[in-house]
Protein backbone atom coordinates (compact mmCIF):
# COMPACT_ATOMS: atom_id res chain seq x y z
CA UNK A 1 0.00 0.00 0.00
CA UNK A 2 1.29 3.42 -0.87
CA UNK A 3 -0.17 5.28 2.10
CA UNK A 4 1.50 5.10 5.49
CA UNK A 5 0.02 2.78 8.10
CA UNK A 6 -2.52 4.50 10.40
CA UNK A 7 -1.35 5.86 13.74
CA UNK A 8 -2.32 4.58 17.18
CA UNK A 9 -5.38 6.85 17.51
CA UNK A 10 -6.68 5.80 14.12
CA UNK A 11 -6.11 2.12 14.88
CA UNK A 12 -8.09 2.49 18.12
CA UNK A 13 -10.90 4.25 16.26
CA UNK A 14 -11.10 1.48 13.70
CA UNK A 15 -10.97 -1.19 16.41
CA UNK A 16 -13.92 0.41 18.21
CA UNK A 17 -15.86 0.74 14.97
CA UNK A 18 -15.19 -2.92 14.20
CA UNK A 19 -16.21 -4.04 17.70
CA UNK A 20 -19.54 -2.21 17.42
CA UNK A 21 -20.29 -3.79 14.06
CA UNK A 22 -19.30 -7.24 15.28
CA UNK A 23 -21.56 -6.92 18.31
CA UNK A 24 -24.53 -5.72 16.24
CA UNK A 25 -24.17 -8.56 13.75
CA UNK A 26 -23.74 -11.24 16.41
CA UNK A 27 -26.89 -10.10 18.21
CA UNK A 28 -28.85 -10.06 14.95
CA UNK A 29 -27.57 -13.54 14.06
CA UNK A 30 -28.41 -14.97 17.47
CA UNK A 31 -31.74 -13.32 18.21
CA UNK A 32 -32.96 -11.62 15.08
CA UNK A 33 -33.22 -7.94 14.26
CA UNK A 34 -35.70 -7.29 17.09
CA UNK A 35 -33.08 -8.32 19.64
CA UNK A 36 -30.65 -5.66 18.47
CA UNK A 37 -30.66 -2.55 20.66
CA UNK A 38 -28.13 0.22 21.15
CA UNK A 39 -27.75 -0.70 24.81
CA UNK A 40 -27.05 -4.36 24.04
CA UNK A 41 -24.62 -3.48 21.25
CA UNK A 42 -22.80 -1.10 23.60
CA UNK A 43 -22.62 -3.70 26.35
CA UNK A 44 -21.15 -6.37 24.08
CA UNK A 45 -18.74 -3.95 22.42
CA UNK A 46 -17.70 -2.61 25.84
CA UNK A 47 -18.49 1.00 24.96
CA UNK A 48 -21.00 3.51 26.28
CA UNK A 49 -24.17 4.33 24.30
CA UNK A 50 -22.74 7.81 23.86
CA UNK A 51 -19.65 6.31 22.22
CA UNK A 52 -21.89 4.17 20.01
CA UNK A 53 -23.60 7.29 18.66
CA UNK A 54 -20.21 8.84 17.93
CA UNK A 55 -19.78 6.09 15.35
CA UNK A 56 -23.26 5.20 14.09
CA UNK A 57 -26.60 7.06 14.05
CA UNK A 58 -28.70 3.95 14.77
CA UNK A 59 -28.57 0.18 15.22
CA UNK A 60 -29.43 -0.48 11.56
CA UNK A 61 -26.39 1.43 10.37
CA UNK A 62 -24.19 -0.49 12.80
CA UNK A 63 -25.39 -3.69 11.16
CA UNK A 64 -24.93 -2.34 7.64
CA UNK A 65 -21.54 -0.82 8.37
CA UNK A 66 -20.03 2.12 6.55
CA UNK A 67 -21.81 3.42 3.47
CA UNK A 68 -19.42 3.97 0.56
CA UNK A 69 -18.68 7.64 0.01
CA UNK A 70 -16.28 9.64 -2.11
CA UNK A 71 -13.49 11.26 -0.10
CA UNK A 72 -14.08 14.77 1.15
CA UNK A 73 -10.41 15.75 0.99
CA UNK A 74 -8.26 16.94 -1.88
CA UNK A 75 -8.57 13.64 -3.76
CA UNK A 76 -11.99 14.60 -5.08
CA UNK A 77 -10.85 18.10 -6.02
CA UNK A 78 -7.86 16.62 -7.87
CA UNK A 79 -10.08 14.19 -9.75
CA UNK A 80 -12.48 16.88 -10.92
CA UNK A 81 -9.48 18.94 -12.04
CA UNK A 82 -8.27 16.09 -14.25
CA UNK A 83 -5.64 14.60 -11.98
CA UNK A 84 -3.58 12.59 -11.35
CA UNK A 85 -3.03 11.15 -14.84
CA UNK A 86 -5.57 12.85 -17.09
CA UNK A 87 -7.15 9.49 -18.02
CA UNK A 88 -10.68 9.15 -16.68
CA UNK A 89 -10.90 5.48 -15.67
CA UNK A 90 -7.47 5.20 -14.02
CA UNK A 91 -8.16 8.42 -12.13
CA UNK A 92 -11.54 7.05 -11.02
CA UNK A 93 -9.63 4.08 -9.68
CA UNK A 94 -7.39 6.35 -7.63
CA UNK A 95 -10.45 8.15 -6.27
CA UNK A 96 -12.15 4.90 -5.26
CA UNK A 97 -8.96 3.70 -3.58
CA UNK A 98 -9.16 6.76 -1.32
CA UNK A 99 -12.78 5.87 -0.52
CA UNK A 100 -11.99 2.23 0.14
CA UNK A 101 -9.23 2.97 2.63
CA UNK A 102 -11.90 3.94 5.18
CA UNK A 103 -13.77 0.63 4.93
CA UNK A 104 -13.36 -2.06 7.55
CA UNK A 105 -11.48 -4.98 6.00
CA UNK A 106 -12.66 -8.04 7.91
CA UNK A 107 -13.73 -11.16 6.02
CA UNK A 108 -15.65 -12.66 8.96
CA UNK A 109 -17.59 -9.41 9.28
CA UNK A 110 -18.55 -9.54 5.61
CA UNK A 111 -19.78 -13.12 5.91
CA UNK A 112 -21.88 -12.35 8.99
CA UNK A 113 -23.36 -9.27 7.34
CA UNK A 114 -24.39 -11.28 4.27
CA UNK A 115 -26.23 -13.76 6.49
CA UNK A 116 -28.09 -10.97 8.28
CA UNK A 117 -28.96 -9.16 5.05
CA UNK A 118 -30.37 -12.33 3.52
CA UNK A 119 -32.60 -12.78 6.58
CA UNK A 120 -33.74 -9.14 6.57
CA UNK A 121 -34.75 -7.87 3.11
CA UNK A 122 -35.45 -4.38 4.44
CA UNK A 123 -31.78 -4.01 5.39
CA UNK A 124 -30.70 -5.37 2.02
CA UNK A 125 -32.87 -2.70 0.36
CA UNK A 126 -31.13 -0.01 2.42
CA UNK A 127 -27.75 -1.33 1.33
CA UNK A 128 -28.81 -1.20 -2.33
CA UNK A 129 -30.06 2.35 -1.86
CA UNK A 130 -26.71 3.41 -0.40
CA UNK A 131 -24.96 1.97 -3.48
CA UNK A 132 -27.29 3.95 -5.74
CA UNK A 133 -26.37 7.10 -3.83
CA UNK A 134 -22.68 6.25 -4.21
CA UNK A 135 -23.13 5.79 -7.95
CA UNK A 136 -24.88 9.17 -8.12
CA UNK A 137 -21.92 10.77 -6.32
CA UNK A 138 -19.54 9.29 -8.88
CA UNK A 139 -21.75 10.47 -11.75
CA UNK A 140 -21.74 14.03 -10.43
CA UNK A 141 -17.96 14.04 -10.04
CA UNK A 142 -17.43 12.64 -13.54
CA UNK A 143 -19.88 15.12 -15.05
CA UNK A 144 -18.08 18.05 -13.43
CA UNK A 145 -14.73 16.73 -14.63
CA UNK A 146 -15.96 16.30 -18.20
CA UNK A 147 -17.42 19.81 -18.22
CA UNK A 148 -14.17 21.34 -17.00
CA UNK A 149 -11.90 19.28 -19.23
CA UNK A 150 -13.75 19.82 -22.49
CA UNK A 151 -16.09 22.83 -22.37
CA UNK A 152 -16.07 23.08 -26.16
CA UNK A 153 -17.22 19.49 -26.61
CA UNK A 154 -14.37 18.40 -28.87
CA UNK A 155 -14.28 14.89 -27.38
CA UNK A 156 -17.98 14.38 -26.70
CA UNK A 157 -21.38 15.97 -26.15
CA UNK A 158 -21.74 18.89 -23.75
CA UNK A 159 -25.55 18.89 -23.58
CA UNK A 160 -26.88 17.72 -20.18
CA UNK A 161 -28.30 14.47 -21.57
CA UNK A 162 -25.08 13.55 -23.34
CA UNK A 163 -22.91 14.32 -20.34
CA UNK A 164 -25.22 12.34 -18.07
CA UNK A 165 -25.02 9.34 -20.38
CA UNK A 166 -21.21 9.34 -20.40
CA UNK A 167 -20.97 9.94 -16.66
CA UNK A 168 -23.41 7.10 -15.91
CA UNK A 169 -21.43 4.72 -18.09
CA UNK A 170 -18.19 5.66 -16.32
CA UNK A 171 -19.78 5.26 -12.89
CA UNK A 172 -21.15 1.81 -13.74
CA UNK A 173 -17.78 0.66 -15.06
CA UNK A 174 -16.09 1.95 -11.89
CA UNK A 175 -18.57 0.18 -9.60
CA UNK A 176 -18.23 -3.05 -11.57
CA UNK A 177 -14.46 -2.86 -11.14
CA UNK A 178 -14.90 -2.20 -7.41
CA UNK A 179 -17.14 -5.26 -7.16
CA UNK A 180 -14.59 -7.34 -9.04
CA UNK A 181 -11.89 -6.28 -6.58
CA UNK A 182 -14.18 -7.04 -3.64
CA UNK A 183 -14.91 -10.54 -4.92
CA UNK A 184 -11.25 -11.28 -5.59
CA UNK A 185 -10.25 -10.04 -2.15
CA UNK A 186 -13.00 -11.81 -0.20
CA UNK A 187 -12.56 -15.15 -2.01
CA UNK A 188 -8.77 -15.41 -1.74
CA UNK A 189 -7.07 -16.75 1.38
CA UNK A 190 -4.27 -14.49 2.53
CA UNK A 191 -5.09 -11.86 -0.09
CA UNK A 192 -3.63 -8.36 0.29
CA UNK A 193 -5.56 -5.33 1.42
CA UNK A 194 -8.77 -4.55 -0.42
CA UNK A 195 -7.27 -1.32 -1.76
CA UNK A 196 -4.44 -3.32 -3.33
CA UNK A 197 -6.97 -5.57 -5.06
CA UNK A 198 -8.82 -2.47 -6.26
CA UNK A 199 -5.64 -1.01 -7.74
CA UNK A 200 -4.98 -4.34 -9.45
CA UNK A 201 -8.52 -4.55 -10.87
CA UNK A 202 -8.30 -1.05 -12.34
CA UNK A 203 -4.90 -1.87 -13.81
CA UNK A 204 -6.39 -4.98 -15.44
CA UNK A 205 -9.31 -2.90 -16.72
CA UNK A 206 -6.87 -0.45 -18.26
CA UNK A 207 -5.03 -3.28 -19.94
CA UNK A 208 -8.24 -4.68 -21.40
CA UNK A 209 -9.35 -1.28 -22.69
CA UNK A 210 -5.94 -0.60 -24.23
CA UNK A 211 -5.98 -3.90 -26.07
CA UNK A 212 -9.44 -3.24 -27.43
CA UNK A 213 -8.22 0.05 -28.88
CA UNK A 214 -5.19 -1.41 -30.67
Amino acid sequence: MSDAEPGLRERKRRATRLAIQQAALRIATEGGLAAVTVDEISRRADVSPRTFFNYFPNKEQAILGDDPRLPEDGALTDFVAGLPSGDLLPDLGVLLVHSTRELIEERALIEERQVVLRANPELFSRRMESMKEFQAEIERAVTERLQRADPAGSTGPTDPAGLARRARLASLVALATLRHAWWEWSDAEGAPHLVDELERSFAELGSLVSRSLV
